[in-house]
């Protein structure tokens, strides 16, 4: 939407009670479709129970927005878009502007002023305080952007209902029958093959609704505000490990070196991935020549997966391009495995990848549908954020504050799938392993953040022909003709695992770091006038070990509702953690020297 739009829109303020004050609080909302952009002036009316109520009408949609009084003088906005003809929808925000200088928690989990804008997504909460106002985001919020204007002295707050940045598919414009050779002397240079066409519009039938909510709370003048912050990861973990090992060239063998440190060996040794409990989200084609989960040899090893926490996946059906009849066999054949994640196995020419034709439900590649009928949830759509330069660790929530960078979000088509980003993590073992160091792991800590490594370490030589490719082996040759884990990349899974037995680090598979992100969506937190919170889960998933921090170290804190599973404070932050089940409330205090602590203080 142009500037001048949104002044025109945002010019009339309303009138909104706040506690003892009236706040001019401006509001719009901007719905963009396919067929356009348009901002619908809201009519407002108060209703006699002191709310207010709003509506708007555009091109195949009526807006309603409702500004309900809550305890303590707070007030409730909800908001509704209810879709009466079909659309394409790229972009619903309802924006809001009030005076005071903003403060706003970041993607790193800060609390802090708001310089340059801000933009948030899933797996963040919406925190903001400005002029001795707080606003707190409730669930059916697929982002929020927040800024300063007129000088710093007014926050601007986008509430983003949905958002193409925040969910940026992208398919490859053709299924290409073969890849191209690589350049002599040169390996195959995959970036040049990365020309994708964004799909911007989810699809809205009429009866659809998009709904969201966000809470105002009155702030008395000169008290502090202490937001209550819900971090990430399960017991006071202040950042995610997640490694998803594609199935290409995967051999028995060196799987078995990769998980328990040697081929030969087996649980109880004390390396490898499950040796030292670094959990692995292990891909692997339905049918392959060697190493297939039709593979007798294979077999055994994902039921250790399993058996010790990580995940059993997907990559494709076989390395081969496989239509819809040959999806739907190979599926029905997985269910010892229940797999629900999916990664694309070479996309340039695999038509059934999803980010190829596979997002389709129909011609003869299009298998949404049986990918969400077979039980998966979570698709890899050949998403690297990292590209395919240096090997690093990357924080996939990470980049620039005020650009979305969204690690998750659902397939614009078929919400039952949702897709996750990864980072490119090849290289010769080396390499990985000085990537993995202890200061880099500090690092994604401090960013509160989460690295997932797309791999290819089950590779062995039995398998593995280019010399590039043969280089990179996370696995070497022993004397005795068997296979061992490379000891510096083992060294370096010891170096996740003590972080993680040390509780600053979580080791987590695919499914249970995507399926927290997207739990945590449904945790609100409600302040109440006595000064206390009160933490609901909304959704049907279970949150075990939920990490909550308060500003100042040091404070005393209790929970009605729940037992503490423990706490682990980090400078200027009070961090504790407990288990919050589906539809649960658990109120939150906290005191300084025994003297109650009001985080939010009323007026």
């Amino acid at each position: 939407m142009h500037p001048a739009a949104f002044a025109l829109a945002l010019a009339a303020p309303i009138i909104v009670p706040l506690g003892d004050r009236a706040l001019p609080l401006r509001v719009a909302v901007e719905v963009r479709t396919e067929a356009g952009e348009t901002a619908p002036p809201l009519a407002w009316w108060s209703r006699a129970d002191g709310g207010a109520s709003a509506t708007a009408a555009g091109p195949g949609f009526v807006v309603r927005l409702r500004l309900d009084p809550g305890a303590g003088g707070a007030r409730v906005l909800s908001a509704e878009i209810h879709w009466t003809h079909p659309a394409g929808l790229e972009r619903a925000v309802v924006r809001l502007s009030w005076p005071g200088a903003p403060r706003a928690v970041g993607r790193d989990l800060s609390f802090a002023p708001v310089a340059e804008p801000v933009r948030i997504g899933r797996g963040t909460p919406l925190v903001v305080e400005a002029g001795d106002v707080a606003l707190a985001g409730g669930p059916g919020l697929a982002g929020a952007r927040i800024s300063a204007s007129a000088g710093g002295r007014t926050a601007e707050v986008e509430l983003l209902l949905d958002d193409a940045a925040e969910r940026p598919f992208a398919t490859y414009a053709a299924c290409l029958e073969k890849l191209p050779p690589p350049s002599p002397g040169m390996p195959m240079q995959f970036g040049a093959l990365e020309h994708k066409e964004p799909h911007l519009a989810a699809g809205r039938r009429p009866g659809d609704v998009d709904a969201a909510r966000a809470t105002l709370y009155p702030i008395a003048e000169g008290a502090p505000f202490l937001p209550v912050v819900v971090e990430r990861w399960p017991g006071g973990a202040r950042a995610a490990v997640v490694f998803t090992d594609h199935a290409d060239r995967t051999d028995p063998d060196a799987l078995r070196a990769l998980l328990w440190g040697h081929s030969r060996a087996g649980p109880g040794t004390g390396s490898g991935f499950l040796g030292r409990g670094v959990r692995l989200t292990k891909t692997f084609f339905a049918h392959d020549r060697r190493g297939g989960l039709d593979d007798p040899e294979i077999r055994p090893l994902a039921d250790d997966l399993l058996a010790c926490g990580s995940e059993v996946g997907l990559h494709s059906i076989t390395g081969d391009r496989d239509d819809r009849d040959a999806v739907r066999a190979g599926l029905a054949s997985l269910a010892p495995w229940r797999p629900v994640t999916w990664i694309d196995h070479e996309p340039y020419t695999n038509c059934e990848a999803i980010s190829s034709e596979g997002w389709r439900d129909t011609g003869p590649y299009g298998i949404r549908d049986l990918l969400a009928g077979a039980g998966l949830r979570w698709i890899w759509a050949a998403g690297d954020v990292g590209g395919f330069g240096a090997t690093r660790v990357v924080n996939v929530l990470g980049g620039a504050p005020g650009v979305a960078h969204p690690a998750i979000y659902p397939l614009p088509h078929d919400p039952r799938l949702w897709v996750f980003q990864s980072s490119m993590f090849y290289g010769p073992p080396a390499d990985m392993a000085a990537a993995l160091s202890d200061d880099a792991l500090a690092e994604l800590e401090g960013e509160r953040g989460l690295f997932v490594a797309h791999t290819y370490l089950a590779a062995g030589p039995a398998t593995t022909r280019r010399p590039e490719h043969l280089a990179r082996l996370a696995v070497r040759p022993t004397a005795d003709g068997a296979l061992e884990i490379d000891p510096g990349l083992d060294a370096a899974l010891e170096r996740i695992a003590a972080r993680v037995r040390a509780g600053t680090l979580a080791s987590l598979t695919w499914a249970e770091a995507g399926d927290r992100l997207r739990a945590l969506g449904d945790v609100e937190v409600v302040y109440r006038p006595d000064g206390a919170a009160e933490i609901r889960n909304t959704g049907a998933a279970r949150l075990d070990g939920l990490t909550l921090a308060i500003p100042g170290e040091g404070r005393e804190v209790g929970l009605e509702g729940a037992l503490a599973g423990g706490r682990a404070d980090v400078p200027g932050w009070t961090r504790i953690w407990f288990d919050l089940g589906p539809g649960a409330r658990v109120v939150l205090r906290a005191w300084e020297r025994f003297v109650p602590v009001r985080l939010v203080a009323a007026p």
